[in-house]
C-alpha cells in the first residue's frame, strides 16, 4: 500500500526530480517488502536463506526497468542463512547498486550482463555486484560520493560493520565484505 501511495504521488507531481525521488523511495521499500515476505514465509523467523532472498530481490529490481535494454542476470549465491538485522541493510545496498547499474551502466547499449554473487567463508560474507557496462567514472568514490544512493550504501556498509570497494575495468564491480 505504501508503494502504491508513493507511485501515485510520483505520477501526479509536476517535478521530474520529485517523481524520481519518490520512485527511488518505493524501490527501497520494495527491498524491505521482499525481506519481510521471506520472513513471514520462513519456518524460522530469526533467519532467512540469503540465496532465496537475494534471488527474488535481484529479479524484482531488474524487472522494474522493462524495455530499456536486454540485460542478462547471472546469480551465483551460496545457500546460507542470515538474520533480518543483516539482510535489511544488505537488501537496500543491493537495491542501490543494481538501480545505479540499470540507470547508468549500459548507456548507449542495447544489452548488458549483471553478475551478483554471495558466499560465506567462516563468518566472512562476500557479496559482489558487477556489470560489463561503460564503467563508473574514476572520480566516483563511495566514501566521498555526493549522490544519495552511494552515501546510503556507505552508511549501510558501516552499519553492517563491513567494507566495500570498487574495482574498475570491463565495467564496474562492487565488493562488499562483512561478518555474519
Amino acid at each position: 500500500m505504501m508503494m502504491s501511495l508513493l507511485t501515485l504521488q510520483a505520477d501526479v507531481t509536476k517535478s521530474a526530480t520529485v517523481a524520481a525521488a519518490l520512485h527511488d523511495a518505493g524501490d527501497r521499500m520494495r527491498s524491505m517488502m521482499v525481506l519481510y515476505d521471506k520472513l513471514y514465509r520462513s519456518q524460522n523467523v530469526g533467519e532467512v536463506s540469503v540465496k532465496t532472498y537475494l534471488r527474488t530481490l535481484i529479479n524484482d529490481i531488474v524487472h522494474n526497468f522493462p524495455g530499456q535494454f536486454k540485460v542478462k542476470t547471472k546469480i551465483k549465491i551460496g545457500d546460507f542463512n542470515s538474520d533480518p538485522k543483516t539482510l535489511s541493510p544488505l537488501g537496500i545496498i543491493i537495491n542501490e547498486l543494481l538501480t545505479n547499474i540499470m540507470k547508468y551502466a549500459f548507456t548507449g547499449r542495447d544489452h548488458g550482463v549483471i553478475t551478483v554473487s554471495a558466499s560465506l567463508k567462516g563468518k566472512l560474507a562476500t557479496v559482489t555486484v558487477q556489470d560489463d557496462g561503460v564503467g563508473i567514472p574514476e572520480s566516483v568514490d563511495i566514501d566521498s560520493s555526493t549522490g544519495f544512493g552511494l552515501q546510503l550504501v556507505s552508511m549501510l556498509t558501516e552499519q553492517l560493520g563491513g567494507n566495500i570497494r570498487i574495482e574498475r575495468g570491463n565495467g564496474t564491480k562492487f565488493i562488499l565484505e562483512f561478518e555474519v
